[in-house]
């Protein structure tokens, strides 16, 4: 995994708050590249990687609430934005909806052992690389926002943005569509689950899925600012 150097709070914010957006969604995306990490250690019935990937995965998830928390104390309320400030909370949220639901897959995984179905297996790692995709593009589109800014939500860049946005709609449907037909595969297996089991795979495979939701929410926050 390729390290990015780390950028202050206060080196962002003596640029432009919008750049602490920005570094806040690649902390999340790092955050959810540990998704995969845990499904193969389930996959592996390594108990002692899921905890501690599921460990690294939270003190990740910290990480970005500190900077969302940051983001929030700095950004101006008396000073004119370029955007409203009341958009700019709201993508904060959806951006960070996706650390949150990454660590609360992690968080369910440690709970119990959980059997894995081997019909399951395949799918559900077409699954999490559905889902990454998704958060993938956003953290793309994200990384638009300065260049946004600068040029008045107009121009190339703003065409650029537009496209990402039908892109993550796109996407996200892709995983929806897998997550359905994983729904099919755990209950036609569920005689061989105890119902603790099966339930608890349901909670993991909608948190997984609900990293892709909020991906797409992010996306819909660009376009209301690009509405306004």
């Amino acid at each position: 995994m390729v390290l990015r150097k780390r950028v202050s709070i206060a080196q962002i914010f003596g640029r432009s708050p919008f750049l602490g957006i920005e570094e806040l969604m690649r902390s999340v995306a790092a955050c959810s590249a540990q998704l995969p990490l845990l499904i193969e250690a389930l996959f592996a019935g390594d108990r002692d990687e899921i905890l501690k990937v599921a460990k690294r995965t939270s003190q990740l998830e910290g990480v970005c609430d500190g900077i969302k928390d940051q983001i929030r104390e700095r950004l101006p309320r008396q000073l004119f934005l370029p955007v409203d400030r009341r958009d700019l909370l709201n993508l904060l949220k959806r951006i960070d909806a996706i650390a949150d639901c990454a660590e609360d897959v992690g968080v369910l995984l440690t709970l119990r052992p959980m059997e894995t179905p081997e019909a399951l297996q395949p799918l559900l790692g077409i699954f999490v690389e559905r889902v990454l995709a998704t958060v993938h593009t956003a953290e793309v589109l994200v990384d638009k926002l300065d260049s946004l800014v600068q040029a008045s939500f107009t121009g190339k860049v703003t065409a650029e943005a537009r496209s990402l946005i039908e892109e993550l709609h796109r996407k996200e449907h892709e995983a929806d569509k897998v997550q359905d037909q994983l729904a099919k595969v755990l209950f036609s297996h569920e005689s061989e689950l105890p119902a603790a089991g099966l339930l608890m795979w349901s909670k993991v495979l909608n948190k997984i899925g609900d990293m892709a939701n909020h991906a797409e929410n992010v996306g819909d926050a660009f376009r209301l600012m690009l509405a306004r």
